[in-house]
Parts: structure tokens; sequence; C-alpha cells
């Protein structure tokens, strides 16, 4: 993160000093979020196993199952979605994985 900031302009390593704390703040909060949206996105998919395995238990037992979305990557696909021209929009290919985060 220190490299990034230092090859961005923000901060300058030579004099130890931030040359722009707005934009500094920004880029920290921005990778906090980011980093939290990915580890919820892990652990979501550690858990996803054990759910599927539930669902199918309650199924053959002729349970009716009920899900909770929590999260529905809203945010990350307006933002995709807002980025394509309309002839991208024509030929729609979006990857709402964690991969962008990597």
């Amino acid at each position: 993160m220190e490299k990034a900031l230092e090859l961005t302009g923000i901060v300058d390593a030579l004099e130890n000093a931030t040359l722009n704390s707005g934009a500094k703040a920004s880029a920290r909060s921005r990778f906090e979020s980011t980093k939290q949206r990915f580890f919820g996105q892990v652990l979501l998919s550690m858990k996803l196993p054990t759910v599927i395995a539930a669902v199918h238990e309650h199924l053959a037992a002729g349970q009716s199952v009920v899900m909770q979305l929590v999260t529905t990557a809203e945010s990350i696909l307006d933002r995709r979605l807002g980025a394509l021209s309309p002839d991208d929009r024509a030929d729609l290919e979006i990857d709402l994985s964690p991969r962008e985060y990597m």
C-alpha cells in the first residue's frame, strides 16, 4: 500500500511526507472496504457447502426451505454497468466474483 501511494504521488517517501491527505485517506478507505468485501465473500463461500447440504436434507424430508440473500453485489453491478457503452451492454458478460479485488 505504501509503495502504491508513493508511485501515485500521494506521499513522498524521501521526506516521509503526505502530499495529498485527501487522496491518501480515500485510498486507505477504499482499500479497507475492498478488503472487507473480499473477506465477506470468502466467509460466505465457506458457508455454502453446509447450507446447500442442509437445503437438500430439508427438501428430501418434504420440508420447505426459505433463504435470505445477505448480499446481492448490487453496488458492484451498478459500477460495472455504468462503465459499459451501449454496444458492450448488448453483449453483456459480467463477473461479480471477488476476482476483481485480487
